[in-house]
């Protein structure tokens, strides 16, 4: 999913919501927040306002209708009490597969904790804001208290090394991801049956390997990297402007294994997918006779594909995971790590220490050798 994308969904989401509510979106989208994340968190406010009806904590009949007055009379312990319900409540499924699990008399799974976690982050941002943020008619914050400053997180049920050792069987480690892009660029071909599978591969491999290494040459987000424009690229200097998850534009090194896969696609480009004048978008598909920006799920499912033929399942998420443990195996440097991936700190990439256990330049340009 795209930032324009998801901005639509968020707007359909929230003109629902009571209008303090509707007031943090103003808020975080004027400070450039990820419209993904801001969707993302829309949900989970759908979930909570629900909540709040359902268990009486709001008198209302829409979630429009729920008050300000209803949210400063919440407790910490009324917030416990939904962090519970989050823990407890079933995770999200399809129709079919729930169905599926019902019918085979199957306990539905519950969610993760870092899917419960998300669900507090979300409500601790909200909180946080009616807490600062003045009320032009009071002249005060709409919250005197934040009672989510009292709910403590949600514990992760796994230790490091069980995470590490979960993921590493889902990456590219060493040659291996030398290999996958070798795969597509001279053996996929082999396992095609038809013709027109055969066309349809070569109308878009050349793009296809340059986003295979740009996600191998830099690390970076599917959203952050469906989201790139053509100037975005400085493949003279060997880097990428990216618009980070939090709203923050950052610059990132690309390592050498993507620049020539990047060089002959934007050569390519017009002549490829014949784009009008004003289009920007760097990686483009073609869709009722126009070149468009390339969708999240179309990577998602080329990516899925040619793993899939390699015989190593994997997603565009475990190919940032790959190259945040190739580079700490070369570096030893969580800082490093988290600078390339664009994490705010190094709790996030600690994980790396249990899987894989010079200057940031060299290091990305001997990433894979």
């Amino acid at each position: 999913m795209n930032q324009q994308e998801a901005n639509r969904r968020m707007e359909e989401e929230i003109q629902f919501f009571p209008w303090f509510v509707q007031n943090y979106f103003r808020k975080k989208s004027g400070d450039q927040y990820s419209s993904i994340t801001l969707y993302e968190y829309a949900k989970e406010y759908r979930r909570f306002l629900n909540w709040l009806i359902q268990e009486g904590f709001s008198s209302a009949e829409e979630l429009s209708e729920i008050t300000l007055a209803e949210f400063a009379a919440l407790w910490p312990e009324d917030l416990e009490f939904y962090k519970a319900h989050l823990v407890k409540a079933p995770k999200i499924l399809k129709e079919s597969t729930k169905k599926r699990l019902e019918e085979s008399e199957q306990a539905l799974p519950l969610r993760q904790n870092a899917t419960v976690q998300r669900g507090v982050t979300a409500l601790r941002s909200l909180f946080n804001y009616l807490s600062e943020a003045i009320d032009r008619t009071t002249g005060k914050p709409y919250l005197e208290h934040n009672m989510m400053g009292k709910v403590a997180n949600v514990k992760d049920n796994k230790t490091m090394a069980e995470r590490g050792a979960a993921i590493e069987k889902k990456l590219f480690l060493d040659e291996e991801a030398l290999d996958f892009l070798e795969f597509v660029e001279n053996r996929y071909i082999d396992t095609l049956a038809t013709r027109q599978a055969i066309t349809a591969f070569k109308k878009n491999q050349v793009r296809d390997l340059a986003i295979i290494g740009l996600f191998l040459g830099t690390g970076m987000r599917l959203s952050e990297l469906v989201n790139m424009n053509v100037q975005d690229l400085d493949l003279t200097a060997g880097e990428a402007r990216v618009y980070r998850k939090g709203g923050k534009w950052d610059m990132v090194v690309i390592s050498s294994i993507a620049i020539e896969y990047l060089t002959v696609y934007l050569a390519q480009r017009q002549q490829l997918y014949q784009p009008d004048e004003n289009e920007s978008a760097l990686f483009l598909t073609r869709y009722r006779g126009k070149a468009k920006r390339i969708a999240s799920g179309a990577v998602e499912a080329m990516v899925g594909k040619y793993s899939e033929a390699f015989k190593i399942k994997i997603s565009p998420h475990k190919l940032r995971h790959s190259v945040a443990t190739q580079l700490y195996s070369k570096t030893n440097s969580l800082v490093q790590v988290a600078e390339q991936l664009g994490q705010s700190g190094t709790s996030a990439t600690t994980v790396y220490t249990h899987i894989a256990g010079k200057k940031k330049r060299d290091a990305m340009n001997d990433l894979w050798t």
